[in-house]
């Protein structure tokens, strides 16, 4: 039987691998053998702050490197990422960093100019 450790490191793992889909509670519980609300409370306790808030994090810390590594519309940029709405999506973004894609966009092209 796998310790609580390993099934967190196989959670993480499949979040990473996963990041572009539609990922929730449910299914990664379902990739681990869990319960959602067993996962849920687990992955808190060890982690601090909820399995969905953790994803929602990644997913937006994958954005950001869309934005500053290619040139795809920040709305294709959100669909991959997972969000069904554009508007959910800048409005997550911009609470997690503090300024919407456009913004980023603007600040890392004024910055990479000579």
């Amino acid at each position: 039987m796998r310790n609580i450790e390993e099934t967190l490191s196989e959670v993480l793992r499949y979040v990473e691998k996963n990041i572009t889909d539609k990922l929730t509670v449910e299914d990664i519980a379902r990739q681990v053998y869990m319960s959602p609300a067993h996962l849920h409370c687990v992955f808190k306790d060890f982690y601090g702050i909820p399995l969905a808030e953790y994803v929602r994090r990644e997913k937006l810390k994958k954005s950001l490197d869309l934005l500053r590594e290619t040139d795809e519309k920040i709305s294709d940029i959100a669909y991959d990422v997972g969000f069904e709405h554009e508007s959910s999506f800048i409005r997550s973004f911009k609470r997690e960093f503090g300024m919407t894609p456009g913004e980023v966009r603007k600040r890392d092209a004024v910055h990479s100019q000579p």
